[in-house]
């Protein structure tokens, strides 16, 4: 499922078209000029309005986001490094500055982790942590107070002439001891370091190759990792002079990384009984040619996506992961000078998450900064695609095939690896494309000198690669009911291609994913019809036309031209331009071309006439174009045919469809005409089919009549009953009859929607009821409808929701029937004297206390009345007489001759009346709740264990060792919760919250969002819930989780058994980030259409169709951090959880990319 992906920075300039070259990114800085608007639809309306790129706001990550171009097409930066992240629920720029709090603590600015240092003292030197977990190491003695110098404090004196120096990072955290005298080499305590060691929630383990990983202990994921730990000494200081010279800046501080001269050895590291313990090497410690200060270094950082790393020939067994702490480094050979040591020939790796998979990929450009190289002369640079990942054990030895040479170029400019417009850009728009048809989550790139044996060659590079993608969505393929010809009929294949008597007139219904109506977004669309045949002994002849612009979703026409062969099998196929891109033929996929045969000896097809949706008078087919929009959906026409020819005996029809031998109607008199009745049933183009069949059983060609029906006229009247407490009248939302409340109608009771959802509440009682003033609404001789939400109290006795009185006895009644305990829609054979009743009753029972929406329908045409409960029709039954009631509505009670009774006793809302009937797709979407927010917890705070609901709804419990977080950047640990002041802490073990009942039913329609942030983002590890709703027996209503295979997931079990099977819908595209602010997840469920969508970040990340046989209702408690699978509770949550919201009624995407802010929408 194509997803439009993520990513990050401000941009102005042109947008894209189909070119290899990509914009510069806009300046948000210019004016006061808007460069981003929250929802993709906002986004490319302004985009298309003001001509330059706007960035979509609900897309937007710490190394990612996505920006619409005014010519349809989106830009995606997808960046090395955290372009922003959060602080105070706002998206800043990244800085480890270090900064003394006000309990003399330290801490960066803004940092992609927590991170606190010691102010001085005896706490911990450092506390890092991420995803709710936590490492805290100590030196082994009173800590002075630090010297603070940018991002790095410095502890003098920790030892006899020794500093210890911790270096902050946005990512990452050093602490280096700086060993100063000769003296201080000798001291016993640098022989073996041991800090304490602390932690929550992480296990340290050995990852090999002496790396350190802090893994979740839940899920053994990484969230902290250090590479082999290292000692150095200060180098040749008069050489890194010279060489810091030649590349035109200051010498690096070797207390952050070592310098090209230095001596190096390896540190022994040893995670265990409450310390970290780094052996150093007593060579190197005790040889008086060591150059000092001599430094000792263990280098964390977190673990992400985003990776890069230098491998070098000349020490092929050693790690350099993120360049090993320096911010650019070397590819190319090593200058031959004493600076080399034993360097020969770096190579820089860098690896980028992408997810480009279902994107039509215009142009890309991987950027990065040269930042020196041997000289300013431009020397050849090369690009390439890697044959696999990289990680913090690639090296010289190990590193993955350099398998696709993707630019060589020839550079030389140079620029500070803090420009934001990097100077070294490749063309990768073949590895963009490759990733995108491979469904890569990853992309590697390498960065080599072309000539790796002259000196002159070598570049340095930094670590702020960018990778920008200018991609598309293509054009959908047409689909074969969109298809038809005329003469001829629907697309066809094989032995039922039709014979058309003049070379037909090709039409194609054409769409864009990319049309977005409701921001008054209309993409234009071009088509291009193929025609081909072989003529006998020939070979394949094939002619091609494209259209003019047109809208998305409109016809597109085509007349064969008239050269066409006869008696000879023609295919065609269509296919769909945006300007971009061309989407797929028609025929692609195995779908097949349609076909007809071209004779002009076929006799001729009827004409056609329809006064609701043709013209009155009789059309030839081929000739007629008509693009007006007709009233309506609901309404019954008549089709006539008519034939030139006498000999006519039948005419075979279809509605979207071929004529059938089932669907036949004859004619009075042979060649005269025929009519049909034809009940519009859906809105949109619709097409009629005819075909004349003479006495010899011939048949004619196929006429082929395209309209339009418009959506069914709007409701007569609407009750919301939403009126205020205290309310005289209920306003009729058409304004044409307000309702008068009579005895104690209470306003303001929840509705079916839930809480905020509101309806009116009827005691029961011979003086409460709703009465309109206006008589004579509907006319119950004719077609009607009539739809309403009711919960009853009770079921002791009969009940009306819905009348219209007549004179003695009601047009109709809507109600309940207690003696066979059914839903009811009766209409009395006649006025005054009652002399039996047209009635239907539901077959399902109705429920007490439970919310239920009913529409009644009468169809003057076919006789029948219907009974629709919750969408779905469950009785018909004859009503073969009629006749019409002049009165008023009575809401609440029925009328029996001068009396009234039946009272209700129950709440009702949206009560609904139509002069017309309503087909079975309407009905469906009236008991569609409209979005109805029925729980949301900010998880900011909680007393007594429970965190509160913020509209005072149920709290969710907190249960195992579940803790709520709450924001203080100067605790240690630092808390920095993904939303507002506070997030839900999870283990993975035992940790959960929970409602005490349900929230939503879950055999209907509903939406469930979450914010989640996994402790690691690692694949691996059990399957882990974030959302689910407990059952009766043995499942859960629905599943949100991270699944074993490290995707995010819905699940669905299809009954509440033991082994029940799950419809799921897979975020095939990328993995959970780990990032700080975590990802949005939300899930919605259409019972009406069984159809179950994944949204990540506000995009739609994967649908599926539920396949319950039978709906079942998951009656327990939401469940946070938990499933109830088979009986038991199982895949506990390991990470954080904010922003739990629950609704009745499936968001639309627009409402959802809303919810994707890092700031609190309490009223969404």
């Amino acid at each position: 499922m194509t997803r439009l992906g993520l990513v990050a920075v401000l941009a102005m300039g042109v947008g894209l078209s189909a070119r290899s070259d990509v914009p510069a990114r806009p300046d948000q800085r210019v004016g006061q000029q808007e460069t981003m608007k929250q929802t993709e639809a906002e986004a490319r309306a302004t985009a298309k309005a003001v001509g330059r790129p706007i960035e979509i706001g609900a897309f937007r990550g710490e190394r990612q986001d996505i920006w619409a171009n005014p010519d349809g097409s989106y830009t995606e930066y997808i960046h090395q490094q955290p372009a922003r992240t959060v602080k105070n629920n706002k998206w800043v720029t990244p800085d480890a500055t270090l900064v003394r709090n006000p309990d003399g603590s330290v801490t960066p600015n803004a940092a992609t982790f927590g991170l606190r240092l010691s102010g001085g003292g005896s706490g911990p030197l450092v506390t890092a942590t991420r995803g709710g977990r936590v490492m805290s190491l100590t030196w082994p003695g009173l800590l002075p107070a630090p010297v603070l110098d940018g991002a790095t404090a410095t502890y003098p004196e920790v030892l006899p002439g020794v500093d210890l120096v911790v270096n902050a990072g946005v990512e990452t955290f050093s602490h280096v001891l700086v060993v100063k005298t000769r003296e201080a080499t000798q001291r016993p305590e640098l022989r073996e370091l041991a800090l304490g060691l602390k932690t929550s929630g992480l296990t340290l383990r050995d990852a090999g190759n002496g790396r350190t990983a802090a893994v979740d202990t839940a899920t053994g994921g990484r969230v902290f990792e250090a590479p082999q730990p290292m000692m150095w000494d200060a180098g040749d200081e008069a050489a890194e002079r010279r060489l810091a010279a030649e590349q035109g800046k200051s010498p690096a501080q070797p207390s952050r990384v070592a310098p090209e001269t230095a001596r190096k050895a390896k540190l022994k590291v040893h995670a265990g009984d409450g310390a970290l313990r780094l052996t150093t090497d007593a060579a190197l410690l005790a040889d008086s040619s060591t150059r000092l200060p001599l430094f000792i270094d263990p280098v964390w950082t977190t673990s992400t996506r985003s990776f890069w790393t230098m491998v070098d020939s000349g020490y092929p067994a050693e790690e350099y992961p993120n360049f090993a702490g320096k911010t650019d480094e070397r590819a190319g050979y090593c200058p031959p000078d004493s600076t080399c040591n034993q360097s020969k020939i770096k190579r820089l790796l860098y690896s980028l998450p992408t997810n480009l998979a279902g994107k039509d990929i215009i142009s890309a450009q991987f950027q990065v900064s040269l930042v020196r190289g041997w000289n300013t002369t431009a020397r050849d640079i090369q690009l390439y695609g890697m044959g696999g990942g990289i990680n913090g054990a690639t090296n010289w030895g190990n590193m993955p095939a350099w398998s696709r040479l993707i630019q060589t170029k020839s550079l030389g400019a140079e620029q500070a690896c803090t420009s934001s417009a990097r100077n070294s850009v490749f063309d990768a728009t073949s590895e963009a494309r490759l990733a995108a048809a491979s469904g890569w989550t990853t992309t590697t790139f390498g960065i080599k000198a072309a000539n790796e044996s002259n000196n002159q060659y070598w570049k340095r590079f930094c670590n702020n690669a960018i990778l920008v993608v200018n991609w598309n969505r293509t054009p959908g393929q047409p689909l074969r009911q969109d298809l038809t010809l005329s003469p001829g009929g629907s697309c066809v294949t094989g032995a039922s291609a039709p014979y058309v008597d003049t070379p037909p007139r090709l039409s194609a219904v054409l769409h864009d994913p990319d049309h977005l109506a409701e921001a008054g977004d209309v993409e234009d669309l071009i088509a291009e019809f193929r025609v081909q045949w072989t003529p006998p002994g020939g070979s394949l002849q094939t002619v091609t036309w494209q259209s003019s612009w047109k809208v998305s979703g409109s016809r597109f026409d085509y007349t064969v031209p008239s050269t066409i062969p006869q008696n000879v099998t023609i295919s065609w196929d269509v296919r769909a331009y945006d300007g971009t891109a061309w989407g797929a033929w028609s025929s692609d996929g195995g779908r097949g071309r349609c076909e007809f045969v071209y004779d002009n000896t076929t006799p001729t097809p009827p004409l056609v006439s329809s006064p609701e949706f043709l013209d009155d008078e009789l059309v030839d087919c081929a000739a007629y174009t008509d693009a007006t929009w007709r009233d309506g959906v609901g309404v019954y026409t008549t089709f006539t045919f008519d034939s030139a020819a006498t000999d006519v005996v039948e005419y075979r029809y279809g509605f979207n469809t071929n004529p059938s031998p089932s669907n036949v109607v004859r004619p009075a008199t042979a060649g005269g005409p025929a009519q049909v009745t034809w009940l519009a049933e859906r809105d949109g183009p619709n097409f009629v089919t005819v075909q004349a069949v003479d006495r010899a059983g011939k048949a004619s060609a196929i006429a082929n009549c395209a309209f339009r029906v418009g959506a069914g006229k709007a409701p007569v009247a609407l009750w919301n009953l939403s009126d205020g407490a205290g309310s005289k009248t209920a306003a009729d939302e058409r304004g044409v009859a307000p309702a008068t409340v009579h005895g104690d109608v209470r306003f303001g009771v929840p509705g079916p929607g839930g809480p905020s959802d509101k309806a009116a509440r009827f005691d029961g009682t011979g003086d409460t009821y709703l009465q309109t003033g206006t008589a004579g609404l509907i006319d119950t001789a004719k077609s009607f409808a009539v739809a309403a939400w009711v919960r009853l109290a009770s079921a002791d006795r009969n009940q009306t929701l819905v009348t219209q009185d007549g004179t003695g006895e009601p047009g109709f009644t809507l109600g309940f029937d207690a003696t066979e305990a059914k839903w009811l829609f009766s209409l009395p054979k006649n006025d005054v004297d009652t002399l039996g009743k047209w009635r239907v009753t539901s077959d399902v029972d109705a429920q007490v206390g439970v919310w239920t929406h009913l529409t009644a329908v009468y169809d003057a045409k076919a006789q029948k009345i219907t009974l629709y409960v919750n969408g779905t029709a469950t009785t018909s039954a004859p009503r073969r007489g009629a006749w019409t009631s002049h009165g008023a509505i009575q809401i609440g009670q029925s009328l029996d001759k001068a009396w009234y009774y039946d009272y209700l006793d129950g709440d009702v809302a949206e009560v609904t009346m139509f002069n017309r009937l309503v087909v079975a797709a309407e009905a469906a979407k009236l008991a569609e709740l409209k979005p109805t927010r029925r729980g949301y917890w900010q998880l900011n705070t909680q007393t007594g264990g429970v965190s509160p609901e913020v509209g005072g709804g149920q709290g969710l419990a907190l249960g195992g060792g579940a803790t709520v977080a709450v924001s203080d950047l100067f605790a240690d640990p630092p808390v920095l919760p993904m939303v507002g002041d506070g997030e839900l802490r999870l283990d993975g073990v035992d940790d959960h919250a929970a409602t005490a009942a349900p929230l939503i039913d879950t055999d209907r329609s509903f939406t469930v969002t979450v914010r989640a942030r996994v402790a690691s983002p690692d694949a691996g590890g059990p399957a882990m819930t974030m959302l689910s709703q407990k059952g009766t027996n043995q499942a859960s209503g629905f599943i949100v989780r991270r699944n074993a295979a490290n995707r995010w997931e819905l699940a669905m079990p299809a009954s509440d058994t033991v082994g029940a099977v799950e419809t799921r819908a897979v975020d095939d595209q990328a993995p959970p980030t780990g990032e700080q602010s975590g990802q949005l997840l939300a899930l919605t469920y259409n019972a009406l259409t069984g159809e179950l969508r994944l949204y990540v970040d506000g995009q739609l990340a994967q649908s599926a169709r539920a396949t319950r046989v039978t709906p079942w209702d998951a009656n327990g408690g939401l469940q946070v951090g938990r499933a109830f699978i088979d009986g038991q509770w199982r895949e506990p949550f390991a990470g954080a959880i904010d922003e739990v919201r629950v609704y009745s009624g499936v968001l639309d995407p627009t409402t959802i990319q809303q919810l994707n802010q890092i700031v609190e929408l309490p009223d969404l």
